[in-house]
């Protein structure tokens, strides 16, 4: 099963704009998603290396699980994105914690294997 997350608020008055991390809102947020999804066990943790969607999963499993970057979510790489997902073990409990694009391709394509968070 995939469940995907869109990752938490950024902070915009950061001022490195390409990567900034998250707003103190968006860390309050994802520590009341947690709460929430305590029940769950997941077997792998994947997000991108952009700081919001990487602290986004290390919030929601940094206690439970190693978070896994990879680069098929740094950009908007519909077939990337496809084959990397394609690639995953279904069978298993699979957190992918992205921005809201990459979130809406897999959607698109895994409709039946997944629910969000």
């Amino acid at each position: 099963m995939l469940y995907l997350r869109e990752s938490f608020k950024e902070d915009k008055d950061f001022e490195g704009k390409n990567n900034p991390p998250l707003s103190e809102e968006g860390v309050q947020v994802g520590k009341r998603i947690k709460l929430k999804i305590s029940g769950i066990k997941f077997d792998k943790c994947y997000s991108s290396f952009l700081l919001k969607d990487f602290s986004s999963a290390i919030i929601l499993v940094g206690d439970r699980l190693v978070v896994e970057r990879t680069h098929s979510f740094d950009k908007i790489d519909k077939e990337e994105i496809m084959a990397f997902v394609t690639d995953l073990d279904l069978d298993k409990n699979i957190l992918i914690v992205a921005s809201k694009e990459i979130i809406l391709i897999i959607k698109e394509k895994f409709e039946a294997n997944v629910y969000e968070i």
